[in-house]
C-alpha cells in the first residue's frame, strides 16, 4: 500500500499543535502561580509584561487552532487546502516573535541590572537590538506571506527574512546565554561566602537551561526550513517557539521567590551560628573573671559581700537587607 503523500504535512502540524497544548496548559499554570504571589507586590512593569504575553499566547492558540482545524477537519480528504493556507496561519510568525521579544527585552534589562559595568551596558544594548531585529523580521513574514495570498509555494521565496528572524532568535539567545553566565560567574568569584556561591551555581545552571530550550528549538526550525522546504516539520517547531520562550519568562519571574528564600536560609543559619559562638565567648569570659575577681574573705567573715550578676544578650537581626536582593535576583 502506497504511503500517504500528504503526511509530512498533516504529521508534523498534528504533534505540533499538540505540543503546543501542552505547553499552553503549563503557561497557565504559571500565570496562576504568578499572579497568587506576585502581582500584587511585584514592578509593575513586570505585571504588564506578563499581561502582553499572555494577550500574545491567547492569540496563538486561537489562530493555530484555526490553522490546524482547517487544514486537518475542514479540508479533509481535500488536498487542494494545502495550496493556501488561512489567514491565521500568516499571523503564527509575528505572535512568535512578539513574545520572543518580550522574553529577550526581560532579560537584557536584568543583565543591565545585575552589573554596571560597560561589558553590562554593551551586553544589554546587543541583546535589545537583537531581540528587536527578529521581532521586525518576524511581523515581516506574517506581512510579506499576507501579500502573497498565503500561497505555500511562495513561502520559499520569503527565505531571506525568516533566516532574518529565526537567525536572530537564536543569536539574541546565545548572548543571553553568555553575558548572564559571565556576570554570575564574575559575582561567585566576589563572595566568600560559600552558601551565595551554592546560589549562584544554581543560578548559572538555570539561565543555561532556559537559554539552551529556546535556541536549540529556533535552531531546529531553521534548520527545517532550509533543508526540508517542501513540507511542514519547521511548523511544528514554530508552533512551540513562542510557548517555550512564554514559559521560560515565567519560570524565571516564578523562581525569584525560590532563589531568595535560599539564600536567606543560609544568610539566617550562618548569623545564627556565629551568634552562638559569640555567646559561648562571652560566657567564658564572664564566668572566669567572675572567678579571678570574686575577693576571698580571710578575717571579717561576718562581712556581706555584694554579688554582681552579669547577664549578656546576643540579639541576631533576621533583617537581611545586606543581601542585594534586587540585584542578585532581581
Amino acid at each position: 500500500m502506497a504511503s500517504n503523500p500528504y503526511i509530512l504535512l498533516t504529521g508534523p502540524l498534528l504533534m505540533g499543535s499538540l505540543l503546543s497544548y501542552f505547553l499552553n496548559g503549563a503557561f497557565a499554570m504559571q500565570i496562576y502561580h504568578y499572579y497568587m504571589n506576585y502581582a500584587a507586590t511585584d514592578r509593575r512593569f513586570f505585571v504588564y509584561l506578563v499581561a502582553v504575553v499572555v494577550v500574545i499566547e491567547l492569540l496563538h492558540m486561537a489562530f493555530s487552532s484555526h490553522t490546524t482545524y482547517s487544514f486537518l477537519a475542514a479540508g479533509y480528504g481535500d488536498p487542494t487546502v494545502f495550496v493556501n493556507a488561512p489567514f491565521s496561519g500568516a499571523a503564527l510568525p509575528a505572535l512568535n516573535a512578539a513574545g520572543g521579544f518580550c522574553t529577550q527585552i526581560f532579560f537584557a534589562w536584568r543583565i543591565l541590572i545585575l552589573t554596571k559595568s560597560i561589558f553590562g551596558k554593551i551586553a544589554a544594548g546587543l541583546v535589545a537590538l537583537l531581540a528587536g531585529m527578529q521581532c521586525a523580521a518576524g511581523f515581516g513574514v506574517s506581512i510579506q506571506f499576507t501579500l502573497l495570498d498565503g500561497k505555500i509555494e511562495a513561502v520559499k521565496s520569503l527565505n531571506r527574512t525568516i533566516i532574518v528572524w529565526l537567525a536572530g532568535s537564536v543569536s539574541c539567545d546565545v548572548l543571553i546565554s553568555i553575558a548572564m553566565v559571565f556576570v554570575l560567574i564574575f559575582a561567585r568569584s566576589s563572595t566568600a561566602y560559600s552558601s551565595s556561591k551554592n546560589v549562584l551555581n544554581a543560578l548559572i545552571i538555570h539561565t543555561i537551561e532556559n537559554g539552551m530550550i529556546t535556541t536549540v528549538c529556533a535552531l531546529v526550525d531553521l534548520i527545517c526550513f532550509l533543508v526540508f522546504p517542501d513540507n511542514f516539520y519547521y511548523i511544528c517547531f514554530e508552533y512551540l517557539l513562542g510557548r517555550l520562550y512564554a514559559n521560560v519568562l515565567l519560570a524565571t519571574l516564578n523562581g525569584r521567590q525560590r532563589m531568595r528564600l535560599a539564600a536567606t536560609n543560609e544568610h539566617e543559619f550562618s548569623g545564627r551560628s556565629t551568634g552562638q559562638k559569640s555567646l559561648n565567648n562571652t560566657t567564658n569570659q564572664v564566668q572566669l573573671g567572675a572567678l579571678r575577681s570574686y575577693p576571698t574573705p580571710t578575717h571579717q567573715t561576718s562581712k556581706t559581700y555584694p554579688v554582681v550578676s552579669v547577664t549578656t544578650d546576643v540579639q541576631i537581626d533576621d533583617d537581611d537587607s545586606s543581601m542585594p536582593k534586587s540585584r542578585m535576583y532581581p
